[in-house]
């Protein structure tokens, strides 16, 4: 069976520990990443993870598959993880994939952001939202008038 049916079943999910935003050999130091490597030992999924995340060919950081990657490179495993599991099984990455760029260009396709490109996309959406709510621009959905009535004070 493929596609991604199972990334909302694998232990990690939704767990930012396991891609996090500033990834060092430091933030991702020994404890945290047994922690994490132990999460991973008895997941089903981790062939179906490196697949997905691509993490040699993306430069991933983080944890994937049952390794510990920084720059696409496996600094740690865990136990149970197999060398067979390793296949990146999508060799085409795409012209500016892993960026906003990219994540635009998928859209004016129609298609179904690929993994890199989702994840830059969701980061550029949420630098964003923080320059907007750091300028005081009010939300959208505050109506014109009240939006020029607050601004000028009465």
């Amino acid at each position: 069976m493929s596609g991604t049916w199972w990334v909302g079943k694998a232990p990690c999910a939704g767990d930012v520990r396991f891609t996090p935003n500033d990834a060092t050999e430091d933030s991702l130091g020994a404890p945290q990443a047994r922690t994490l490597l132990r999460i991973c030992q008895n997941c089903p999924f981790r062939a179906q993870c490196i697949s997905l995340v691509l993490p040699r060919a993306s430069h991933f950081d983080g944890v994937c598959g049952g390794r510990l990657w920084l720059n696409g490179q496996i600094r740690a495993t865990c136990k149970a993880a197999h060398p067979d599991e390793l296949t990146e099984h999508d060799p085409y990455i795409h012209r500016g994939a892993g960026t906003e760029a990219g994540a635009r260009a998928h859209s004016r396709r129609g298609e179904r952001a690929c993994s890199l490109c989702r994840e830059a996309g969701r980061l550029a959406q949420a630098r964003r939202r923080e320059r907007k709510r750091a300028t005081g621009t009010p939300p959208p959905s505050t109506p014109l008038l009240e939006r020029h009535v607050h601004d000028s004070g009465g």
